[in-house]
């Protein structure tokens, strides 16, 4: 027979077991990594014509409903480079920060990498504006498979490095659709060939760019950030003084910096 105290711990263990159906909220989500890694689901198709795969990156261990998500973009100078190729890891990162992200394939032919000049070359500009409506195919994908993943399809961002900025940087000042429409956006080492049509309805920005970058002009990100100011958009432009082009020694710049700048635009706090 269960004495009286055995008999009071057991109905205090059945009493509070609803709570041990979920792990408890971590502290610090979003502001850090608080999950111990992430899962990935790989080769995810989202685009069936031309066939474009994604890979689909969550915490691991994470039970919370309609979370914040963003889809990546490598780069490559529009020539190369893959959905596990990009220099800053920032699927993985974010995802253990209580994200999902996606990491994208995209047109990516381009006869040879598209740098070093003051204007995207013609092939490189059909080659851009094929990964751009990649990217937004994308967007769609996330938000309508949004209740399978656990995502809050209103909190989608995108952001990309090199050749994948201007990919972002285009989705996030193009209002096409709703469904391809990104709440924020983040350029590193990106921006965009002329910003003259830039107006009201962008999203919010975050770039990042070397003053002196040797295959994406500095004056891309500066002209872009200029733009979305006039127009009244939220934007930051993080200078990086000095010659580089995605340097790795500011990664964890890019994703701190980051972090702070969805938080705040994707209503976090």
């Amino acid at each position: 027979m269960l004495q009286h105290g055995a008999v009071l711990a057991l109905f205090l263990l059945v009493a509070t077991c609803g709570s041990c159906a979920s792990d408890p909220e971590p502290s610090g989500r979003y502001t850090r990594e608080v999950f111990p890694r992430a899962i990935v689901d790989r080769g995810l198709e989202y685009r069936a014509a031309p066939s474009r795969l994604l890979d689909l990156y969550a915490p691991a261990g994470d039970r919370a409903p309609d979370r914040p998500a963003i889809v990546w973009v490598h780069g490559g100078g529009f020539s190369g480079g893959d959905r596990s190729s990009s220099i800053v890891p920032f699927p993985e990162s974010l995802a253990k920060s209580g994200y999902v992200v996606t990491s994208i394939d995209y047109d990516t032919s381009a006869a040879q990498p598209c740098i070093a000049a003051p204007h995207l070359r013609p092939d490189c500009r059909a080659v851009f504006e094929s990964a751009v409506a990649d990217a937004q195919e994308a967007v769609r994908w996330l938000k309508r498979n949004a209740g399978a993943y656990g995502v809050d399809p209103d909190r989608v961002a995108i952001a990309g490095e090199s050749a994948g900025g201007i990919t972002a940087a285009a989705v996030g000042t193009r209002v096409t659709d709703a469904m391809s429409s990104v709440r924020a956006w983040i350029s590193i080492s990106g921006g965009l060939d002329g910003a003259a049509d830039v107006n009201a309805e962008a999203a919010p920005a975050l770039l990042f760019a070397n003053s002196d970058d040797p295959f994406v002009p500095f004056d891309w990100s500066a002209e872009t950030d200029a733009a979305l100011r006039h127009a009244g958009v939220d934007t930051t432009l993080v200078v990086i003084n000095g010659t580089g082009h995605v340097p790795v020694d500011h990664i964890d710049q890019f994703i701190s910096r980051s972090r702070d700048f969805l938080r705040a635009e994707l209503d976090l706090d």
